[in-house]
């Protein structure tokens, strides 16, 4: 999925934490209701999963969820040091041409440092962040997303994703 623009403006964002779907974000202002929104969702072939709804009319982010987290590495220090800027991505919608789901089997590993959780694509450069509320876009150089920072978390929202997390590693760990 790729950035088509980049809106100088900042993204009102509210997160949302829980045991069952370790966090979602949802960017209302950037939703026209009653309007269809299409789907762009990522596994890994541990069944990891992040989905971004995009407004069929803005193409806009409405929201972007972190599904599921089936395996992790806990890591030293950020993997990031990329330039980072404040926007509101406007999506090119042409990957929707065909279907307004995209389901994209990519090989990403999640990382996870100083309550962040880095979900990033093997063998993709990283050139920016783009920052939204809450998360930050990760692109290459052609602007395609190739992974995802969730931040900001309080320590009650950190201690609730990662007993979520480590949860449902365990149970995969156990199957």
């Amino acid at each position: 999925m790729k950035v088509k623009q980049v809106l100088l403006q900042n993204t009102i964002g509210e997160k949302e934490v829980d045991f069952y779907v370790p966090v979602k974000i949802d960017f209302k202002e950037n939703d026209e209701k009653n309007k269809e929104l299409f789907y762009y969702r990522m596994f890994n072939p541990k069944s990891s999963f992040v989905e971004v709804s995009i407004n069929s009319v803005t193409s806009k982010i409405v929201n972007i969820t972190l599904v599921s987290v089936n395996n992790f590495k806990e890591i030293e220090r950020s993997c990031l040091n990329i330039p980072k800027e404040d926007g509101n991505p406007i999506i090119d919608m042409s990957i929707f041409s065909e279907d307004h789901i995209i389901t994209d089997n990519v090989n990403f590993n999640i990382y996870i440092h100083d309550k962040k959780i880095y979900i990033l694509q093997e063998s993709i450069a990283v050139c920016k962040q783009l920052k939204m509320k809450f998360v930050s876009l990760l692109l290459d150089k052609q602007n395609n997303i190739s992974g995802f920072v969730f931040e900001d978390f309080s320590d009650g929202e950190w201690k609730e994703v990662k007993e979520s997390i480590d949860s449902s590693v365990s149970i995969v760990s156990e199957v």
